[in-house]
């Protein structure tokens, strides 16, 4: 269970960055929501008492979910544009 927490922080970052985030600072948002997900990831799921490599791998999950995060908002926001775009009938 505490492997879903660092995905889902992720994609809701990313969602966010995605949707909220100036075009250029995109980048930089998401290096410090991958971090910070993965941080709080391993510090709050108490797994960096055992070892500091699980941090590595919180970080590769909430990249994953950023990268999820960003896929849904790019959806959303495409399916907008193509409703907007739409001839009405």
């Amino acid at each position: 269970m505490d492997e879903v927490v660092p995905v889902v922080l992720g994609a809701v970052l990313g969602f966010a960055i995605w949707q909220f985030g100036p075009g250029r600072a995109r980048l930089l948002l998401s290096i410090a929501a991958v971090v910070l997900s993965g941080v709080l990831a391993t510090v709050f799921s108490g797994e960096y008492v055992e070892s500091w490599i699980y941090l590595l791998l919180d970080l590769g999950e909430a990249a994953i979910g950023l990268a999820l995060g960003f896929a849904a908002a790019h959806w959303l926001t495409r399916r907008k544009q193509r409703r907007v775009s739409a001839p009405d009938h």
